[in-house]
């Protein structure tokens, strides 16, 4: 429901602050060139079968590092825990990684902010929701902290913290900084280091 809710608000708030074209500007607008910014055009069926065609290889390469990086993780003896919280949640946000990149190079912000930002909420909401209607599931409990299971200590905290220190300076300054950014990545890597250590 708040998946579905989510999208909808979305869409009729992108809807109400788009700005139409006015009736002048389309009568003394000149004809579209057949080039734009020296890239000719391709047609419409095209650029819809290369976006399959790449979301596939990229759905591809995700299972793929996630199969194989799973099952080096287990011939090394690493906790299925931790195989979720890196090995598989990289593999799974390498495509929004490569996405937000490539969006950025081409001068394109507001679809990487718009990438990172809806796949999470899209995670949350939607994959979590239907995961557990479908087969509810326990917290894991291999690893407790003073009786109580560490993605509630450790894995709920630095999430809440990340999301905080993305939202709240990026609110302020209307900007992701680069300073953001390499607090974003120390505490990923610390929070690595950490469930290792665990």
């Amino acid at each position: 429901c708040i998946c579905l809710l989510y999208l909808v608000i979305s869409v009729v708030i992108a809807k109400r602050t788009h700005d139409p074209v006015p009736e002048t500007a389309e009568i003394e607008s000149a004809p579209v060139p057949a080039e734009e910014n020296g890239k000719p055009q391709r047609p419409l069926l095209l650029e819809a079968l290369l976006l399959i065609l790449g979301g596939a290889a990229i759905a591809i390469g995700a299972d793929l590092l996630v199969d194989n990086g799973q099952i080096l993780a287990r011939e090394l003896g690493i906790p299925e825990a931790i195989i979720g919280l890196i090995f598989i949640s990289l593999g799974t946000s390498l495509p929004e990684l490569i996405t937000a990149i490539t969006a950025l190079v081409k001068g394109h912000a507001s679809m990487s902010l718009g990438n990172i930002i809806g796949a999470n909420i899209l995670n949350l909401s939607l994959v979590s929701g239907l995961a557990s209607v479908i087969r509810p599931f326990d917290l894991p409990a291999e690893h407790l902290i003073c009786g109580i299971p560490s993605s509630l200590v450790i894995d709920l905290p630095v999430m809440l913290t990340v999301m905080l220190l993305l939202t709240v300076p990026t609110l302020i300054r209307n900007k992701v900084s680069r300073v953001q950014g390499i607090l974003l990545m120390s505490i990923y890597l610390c929070f690595c280091v950490v469930s290792f250590i665990i």
